[in-house]
């Protein structure tokens, strides 16, 4: 039907004001019932889902509900669209714009809808290692959740791009003249996000470990994705690029299960062999029963006569991975056998040199001749 027959009015206007009118009003006709087939759909679907979404005592389907709103609204901008276009007479060509760009609004709310759920459900070590059998760190749960949505976006906009119709092969084959330029510019930046991801996967250290490098020492605080932030001992904060961190030697400190106990005790030579071997055996014995010492690993042994001592050399492994407590642990062993050393009369060795002057000939001689002159003067005074 004309629209001047349904608007009669139009007829005593001007050529070019029924013109204008013929193109404006179909337009915000079409509007408007976009507008409103668009509220139709996202109430009709999304108020029994309200009513259903209630009676559950769980809160995963009221946020899937929720985030599922902007993507059903945004379907119903492109049904609405669709929709229009074969109730007004449009043209050959309005009418197939009108139904592409519908159709992509229809892939984008089904990618946005997609990207939304998984904002909801996230990635969960325990949901991924019951599904997949492969387990993940928690530390690399961000990581992984915003590449899954990135990969969501990509899909998408190639689906809408070839909707579009977009030659999508030469879009990608520019892109990646455009990716080799910029990895080429960024290729520190990309080895520090390869250096992150090895970090996690391999998890040389932790946040709260103390960690040994060629170029660090000290507690790490945080590890992002480009670098890796650590406390030393003078409390100097140190940002180290990850992709440093995962090409050195690393020393994990907070990762060892005991300590080493390592100490030579040196004693004089006036010791006796047989406080020699008392002392050697009631140290070993003493370290053997000791708590927090294996056993299995106790050695003590008279080892080296020294220029200025007598060495017996003590090892063990001390149980306490902490290093405070191994600290203690020691000064408490070492207490103990200074009364063991005590106790048997032992005095301790320290360096010292001996020095002995001989007297030659001569000077034997020159000094008797002194003697008598000094004594033939000491008569004279006298007389």
């Amino acid at each position: 039907m004309d629209l001047l027959d349904l608007l009669p009015f139009l007829r005593e206007q001007p050529v070019f004001i029924q013109s204008l009118a013929k193109d404006i009003v179909p337009f915000l006709a079409a509007l408007l019932l976009i507008v409103i087939l668009r509220w139709l759909l996202t109430w009709l679907l999304l108020r029994p889902l309200r009513k259903l979404v209630g009676r559950s005592s769980s809160d995963i389907d009221d946020r899937l509900l929720e985030a599922s709103v902007s993507p059903v609204q945004l379907a119903g901008i492109g049904i609405s669209l669709i929709v229009v276009t074969f109730v007004f007479a449009f043209d050959a060509q309005v009418k197939n714009i009108a139904v592409t760009i519908g159709r992509a609004l229809l892939i984008s709310a089904v990618f946005f809808g997609a990207m939304r759920w998984f904002e909801v459900l996230t990635l969960r070590p325990d949901v991924f290692a019951r599904l997949t059998g492969w387990s993940i760190p928690e530390r690399l749960l961000p990581f992984l959740n915003t590449l899954v949505k990135f990969l969501i976006i990509a899909l998408g906009v190639i689906f809408v791009l070839q909707e579009l119709d977009f030659d999508v092969a030469a879009l990608i084959a520019s892109l990646g003249v455009v990716g080799i330029g910029i990895s080429l510019a960024s290729q520190n930046t990309v080895a520090n996000m390869f250096g992150f991801a090895a970090i996690v996967s391999d998890n040389p250290f932790k946040v709260g470990d103390f960690i040994k490098t060629p170029n660090v020492t000290g507690i790490v605080e945080t590890v992002g994705v480009r670098a890796t932030r650590v406390r030393q001992l003078d409390q100097a904060l140190v940002t180290v690029p990850n992709n440093a961190l995962t090409d050195a030697v690393v020393l994990n400190w907070s990762r060892i299960e005991k300590r080493r106990l390592d100490v030579t005790l040196t004693f004089t030579y006036s010791t006796t062999a047989q406080q020699m071997r008392d002392v050697v055996q009631r140290i070993r014995e003493l370290l053997e029963n000791y708590d927090d010492i294996d056993p299995e690993t106790v050695m003590a042994h008279f080892v080296d006569f020294n220029s200025s001592s007598l060495d017996v050399r003590v090892i063990c492994q001390v149980l306490l991975p902490d290093f405070r407590e191994f600290t203690a642990k020691k000064e408490a062993i070492f207490l103990e056998i200074m009364g063991i050393v005590e106790s048997l009369g032992i005095s301790f060795a320290f360096p010292s040199r001996s020095l002995y002057i001989e007297s030659t000939p001569e000077s034997a001689a020159g000094q008797a001749q002194a003697d008598e002159e000094e004594a033939a003067e000491r008569a004279s005074a006298e007389t």
